[in-house]
């Protein structure tokens, strides 16, 4: 069975040796290589070619973690990004998400979860923290009306045409509209629609 190589992206040490010992211990992962630079995980992912690089969010003395997806991206498309954070909160998930990132694990997560996480972007999907459907459940309270319009604006109507299929005024539209990037905390339609689709909205 082929094993799914990892590269990982930290720039402490420990982290990257811990979560080294907990992939290695899996039989479908393997780690194929370490490195505490943006710059130094471009250089190896090159020629490594890994299916899931562990990046760290919040790198010292260059690119930050943030910064370095759309690099990898453009210089190994192969590539799915896993996000590695301190953080719980959800603003870093959404603009890892933004940036291009395929998940988000925290730091302090169970090895399985780690280990989890790696599968689901690696074959394509999105992995997203718990504590992201938790804030969700305490911030995020959608009215039926407002899934409706952000459904309908996912699906790429336009406001009239919203307000025909719903039976709504065009400005009652857009008060549904600006009732969802206050709640969602962004401004254009784009976010809007990425951010719901991170928080599992759509």
């Amino acid at each position: 069975m082929e094993k799914l190589r990892v590269l990982l992206c930290d720039d402490h040490r420990m982290f990257r040796e811990g979560a080294k010992r907990i992939l290695d211990d899996e039989a479908d992962i393997r780690v194929i290589g370490d490195v505490s630079s943006i710059e130094e995980a471009v250089s190896l992912a090159v020629g490594l070619t890994p299916a899931v690089i562990i990046l760290d969010i919040s790198l010292h003395g260059g690119a930050s973690g943030l910064d370095g997806i759309q690099t990898l991206r453009e210089q190994c498309p192969a590539a799915k990004i896993l996000m590695a954070s301190m953080h719980q909160e959800s603003s870093f998930v959404r603009a890892a998400f933004e940036r291009g990132a395929s998940g988000y694990v925290t730091k302090d997560a169970a090895a399985d979860d780690l280990a989890a996480a790696v599968r689901v972007v690696s074959l394509g999907g999105q992995y997203v923290p718990e504590f992201v459907s938790e804030q969700k459940t305490a911030s995020t309270h959608l009215t039926a009306r407002e899934r409706d319009v952000l459904e309908l604006l996912a699906a790429g109507h336009t406001n009239a045409e919203i307000s025909t299929v719903l039976h709504l005024s065009i400005r009652t539209v857009e008060t549904y509209r600006s009732q969802l990037g206050r709640k969602l905390s962004v401004s254009s339609r784009a976010d809007l629609i990425r951010v719901a689709k991170v928080q599992g909205l759509l």
